[in-house]
């Protein structure tokens, strides 16, 4: 199995994470830099004694958490998958409005990218903004 475990120190306005294996979360910063949170290890229950790196990160204001299930990146139509840059894109153009009004204008593109076509993954999609 794969697994993102975060804890958000609000006092500090910090987020403190490790990833098991998972598509690793982006941070959309307010400055439009993207970081990735890709401190962690391996799957989680494939191999026994196995330790997991821990990774920090200060947020700012303005600052969007994006984590997501491969069944958002990876459905494709005939010009490739819909993408990582294609998430990110969406997010920025819509970063001004509420987290659950870009949700579902992520959906709406991803379901306009597939078309016709059956959603072959479940999609998950997790977003959080620094105020």
């Amino acid at each position: 199995a794969t697994l993102f475990l975060a804890h958000y120190d609000g006092l500090n306005q910090r987020l403190i994470y490790s990833n098991g294996g998972h598509l690793p979360p982006l941070l959309l910063r307010a400055d439009d830099t993207v970081t990735r949170l890709d401190r962690g290890g391996t799957v989680v229950g494939l191999l026994d004694n196995m330790a997991w790196e821990q990774g920090a990160e200060r947020l700012s204001s303005g600052d969007i958490l994006i984590a997501y299930s491969d069944g958002v990146t990876e459905p494709e139509n005939d010009f490739g998958e819909f993408g990582e840059e294609r998430l990110l894109d969406v997010v920025r153009l819509h970063r001004h409005l509420p987290l659950e009004t870009i949700s579902a204008q992520v959906l709406h593109s991803l379901r306009s990218w597939i078309g016709d076509q059956e959603q072959p993954d479940d999609i998950t999609l997790v977003l959080a903004r620094q105020l």
